[in-house]
């Protein structure tokens, strides 16, 4: 070996050893403090007051229990007052009722107090008068008698108490008589009226 190649071959392993370093710098770069620093900042939790979450919540509740206690007395006090109105409203169609009526006792007063030399024909006029007055005074306040004679029987408006027998097939099922007259308001039964109803018996013979 020249000298030359022997100078060559020492120096090789200087050459590589001062390399080494470089290369492993380049694959490994070290975390330098400014880079590292954003991660720490944004991996941290932030501190929550949970004391204040806490008291907020209870002054919440409060709040709230307190719109819902103020919402059931205006309810009640709403309904306390409807019904005030209803029964006021009541007491006042009873009122008004009772008014129309007066002049009808009134009448039915002054014949009872008749004269006894009074003949019973005039009598029977009075309380007559004082019944077509009584009649009159139901029909402004909508009610109405309910037909019954010569009517087909109807359980809506009929009870019938008895029947009579008839050879008519005709007349079977009609109101024959009036027992007690029955009265309504428009569709409403205030009291359906007692009847009595025609009944064919008639069988036909073979």
């Amino acid at each position: 070996m020249s000298r030359e190649e022997k100078e060559k071959a020492a120096e090789r392993p200087e050459d590589m050893d001062r390399e080494a370093p470089e290369t492993d710098a380049l694959q490994q770069p070290e975390a330098t403090p400014e880079e590292t620093a954003p991660e720490e900042v944004c991996g941290a939790p932030e501190a929550v007051d949970f004391q204040a979450v806490i008291a907020d919540l209870e002054e919440r509740n409060r709040e709230l229990m307190s719109a819902l206690a103020a919402a059931r007395a205006d309810f009640f006090n709403y309904r306390k007052r409807i019904e005030r109105d209803r029964q006021r409203e009541r007491i006042m169609a009873g009122e008004e009722k009772a008014m129309e009526f007066l002049p009808v006792l009134d009448n039915l007063d002054r014949a009872l107090a008749a004269e006894s030399a009074a003949d019973g024909k005039s009598i029977l006029q009075g309380v007559t008068m004082v019944r077509r007055q009584f009649l009159s005074v139901l029909e402004r306040m909508g009610v109405e008698r309910i037909p019954t004679v010569g009517e087909p029987f109807s359980p809506d408006v009929h009870e019938a108490v008895a029947a009579e027998e008839t050879d008519d097939p005709e007349k079977n099922g009609i109101v024959t008589e009036e027992i007690q007259p029955g009265y309504r308001t428009g569709e409403r039964v205030l009291r359906p009226a007692k009847v009595k109803v025609a009944s064919c018996a008639r069988q036909e013979t073979e």
